[in-house]
């Protein structure tokens, strides 16, 4: 084959994944094989099986099963192939991309590197578009299973972000293949069915390329995985208790204790990517002043709402950066965040809000209010930051909740950062430091153009930002990232809360061998991973 080349020279900006509420609805039925089944719960509804299109942390984790990428990274962090055997990086820009041998797709096409550029390339004009974009200038297809990218700049974490592009086949591009409308990927698993607000189900492909050559077997254990749309936590752990389910995906905290009282029931859990906060409408007063938001800040009871709102699960936040890349967010540095700029002091914190106020010429108290939406925990802890601020006499603040849509519309509006109201947020970064702190607070990221809903800007953060993306050496990045983080916390444009832990609950005779994995969109990545030496079997399988 000649080699071919495309090309493209846009850099984006990242953009940021918003989760969708499901409908209610529990489901019933059973797959139409006699073999193994999984029967597992979704909190939302499948919303769209392209890759490009799927914008929803529930399409996302679906889709990984049925698609794959080149590379991935396992349960403890570290970069393992796919369908990629080997990443070499020839220079600061270039990468030689060698592929896999004798992998075929789901509708009997053969897997070469034309599919994979042709997967690059139909990002561009999407809502996933900057997975791609924000590295990709071009590739050159040496022969059928070697490729050369080339960068638009230097980008150090290409290998990680690769896992986040899976590849479909070239007909796709040319629109032979609708992936809206049956997804057809490389992965253990083919799309079987799916009823909207009442399942998702798919069924093991036969062949799939892993050989058995690892410590999982040749092929799935399970025949087929059934996801039931129920949306209530309380009626997910209620079918898992009956024997309606054999897995419940993110139990509510509160029953957590419970379930593992239960020994029936096994629960499951890694600390997360996600993070809780509350963010300042910067262009606002009082909220303009750093000391005022100090002051707020040093009022989050985070101790109280990690034991009374999510049951002891999760850890206190101080800076932006999970303790999941333990090498950024060290136990050391989260207590110079806590003791310098985010940790619970009142008396203090009745001082800096002294001192702001006075600087503004505001009388207290202001009135303002914590937008929100309904998730129970969400509203739990707001409430606990609003009773912290009214007991200091400088706000009188209500709760403002909406539902999912309504609340997403007006936290990411473009004049959010002139509201006078707070917002109560989450996110969710991924295995790179950049995103945890790019999206949020990045200039070029203020709302709508992504999710920097206080409008927060820093000249200096943006450049230690863009220094950071671009320097290949670890401790060079590690310390860029310290300061970026010092910075944002001093300037306290957000109170970080809370970091999360993922969980999951399963039936235990039922079960064996899940793992939780640390991110949202991998949640069910231990069903079938060979690359990662997981896998997942059930009573029979």
């Amino acid at each position: 084959m000649l080699p071919a080349t495309t090309s493209r020279r846009r850099l984006l900006r990242l953009v940021g994944a918003t989760g969708v509420a499901g409908v209610a609805g529990c489901a019933g039925g059973s797959g139409g094989s006699s073999g193994p089944e999984l029967v597992a719960t979704l909190g939302a509804d499948v919303k769209n099986y392209d890759p490009t299109l799927a914008n929803d942390t529930t399409s996302r984790k679906l889709i990984g099963l049925v698609y794959e990428p080149l590379l991935s990274v396992d349960f403890e962090g570290q970069v393992r192939p796919r369908l990629a055997t080997d990443a070499e990086r020839l220079d600061d820009r270039t990468w030689r991309l060698s592929l896999r041998e004798g992998v075929t797709f789901h509708d009997g096409s053969d897997f070469t590197a034309a599919d994979v550029v042709a997967t690059f390339d139909r990002y561009e004009g999407t809502p996933r578009e900057s997975d791609v974009f924000l590295w990709y200038d071009d590739a050159t297809v040496v022969d059928e299973h070697t490729l050369d990218v080339s960068l638009s700049d230097q980008y150090a974490p290409f290998e990680t972000s690769l896992g986040g592009v899976p590849i479909v086949p070239e007909a796709a591009a040319a629109g032979d293949i609708d992936l809206s409308e049956r997804p057809v990927g490389t992965g253990p698993y083919a799309f079987e069915t799916h009823e909207p607000d009442r399942l998702f189900r798919l069924t093991r492909s036969d062949d799939h390329w892993y050989d058995g050559s690892g410590e999982a077997p040749a092929t799935p254990p399970i025949e087929t995985l059934t996801f039931r749309i129920i949306v209530e936590g309380s009626s997910q752990v209620a079918a898992l208790r009956a024997g309606d389910v054999d897995l419940a995906n993110n139990p509510p905290a509160d029953s957590i204790s419970d379930l593992r009282d239960d020994d029936e029931i096994t629960v499951t859990e890694r600390l997360a990517g996600g993070f809780e906060m509350l963010v300042f409408p910067l262009d606002s007063d009082p909220f303009s002043n750093r000391e005022v938001r100090r002051g707020i800040a040093r009022l989050i009871p985070r101790e109280e709402i990690l034991d009374s709102v999510f049951a002891g699960v999760g850890r206190p936040a101080y800076a932006p950066i999970s303790p999941l890349l333990d090498d950024y967010s060290s136990e050391s540095f989260q207590a110079e965040m806590r003791e310098k700029y985010q940790g619970y002091d009142p008396e203090r914190a009745r001082e800096l809000l002294a001192d702001g106020f006075d600087a503004l010429g505001i009388s207290p108290p202001y009135e303002t209010s914590i937008v929100t939406n309904e998730t129970p925990e969400r509203v739990r802890w707001a409430q606990l930051v609003r009773d912290e601020l009214d007991a200091t006499d400088f706000f009188d603040v209500t709760l403002d909740q909406f539902e999912w849509n309504t609340y997403t519309s007006r936290v990411l509006a473009g004049d959010s950062h002139r509201s006078d109201s707070m917002m109560a947020l989450g996110w969710t970064g991924g295995w790179d430091p950049d995103t945890f702190l790019r999206n949020l607070f990045y200039s070029g990221q203020a709302t709508p153009a992504c999710c920097n809903a206080a409008h927060y800007a820093d000249d200096d953060v943006d450049r230690l930002l863009d220094e950071a993306l671009a320097t290949y050496d670890a401790a060079e990045r590690r310390a860029l990232y310290e300061d970026a983080q010092r910075r944002i916390a001093a300037d306290a444009p957000v109170a970080f809360v809370r970091f999360s832990k993922r969980l999951d609950a399963h039936r235990s005779e039922r079960v064996e061998g899940f793992r939780t994995y640390p991110l949202d969109t991998g949640e069910f990545t231990a069903i079938y991973a060979p690359w990662a030496d997981a896998y997942t079997t059930v009573g029979g399988g």
